[in-house]
């Protein structure tokens, strides 16, 4: 049998988890939720197709469309988020928070939902 103190340290650590989750802010619980293809298209829209897109493609990559996003997904991931080494020289400035979009949205499967 436990003693009174004991059961008391056992709740105050139970109620300090619940706690910590019930106050932990919604952003940050998403931080580790998968993206939406959606959402990743929307970065990819405005930070790659300057150099990817129907008027240019730099090293025959085109990103402007749902499909080629798909096709590329492996590159796209392997280049702005592993790397870091896309957008060239960071051209179109793009965040570490989209990167890390990009790369929860790859590591999902890159699904096109």
């Amino acid at each position: 049998m436990k003693l009174k103190s004991e059961l008391f340290f056992d709740t105050l650590i139970l109620v300090g988890v619940a706690f910590a989750i019930m106050t932990t802010p919604q952003a940050a619980l998403s931080a580790s939720a998968p993206a939406t293809f959606a959402e990743v298209q929307s970065v990819v829209t405005q930070r790659c197709t300057v150099c990817h897109g129907a008027q240019m493609q730099h090293k025959n990559v085109r990103l402007d469309s749902p499909e080629e996003i798909v096709k590329h997904a492996q590159r796209i991931y392997q280049q702005a988020v592993v790397l870091k080494t896309m957008p060239k020289n960071n051209a179109t400035q793009i965040t570490d928070a989209e990167r890390a979009l990009i790369g929860r949205w790859f590591t999902a499967g890159a699904p096109r939902r």
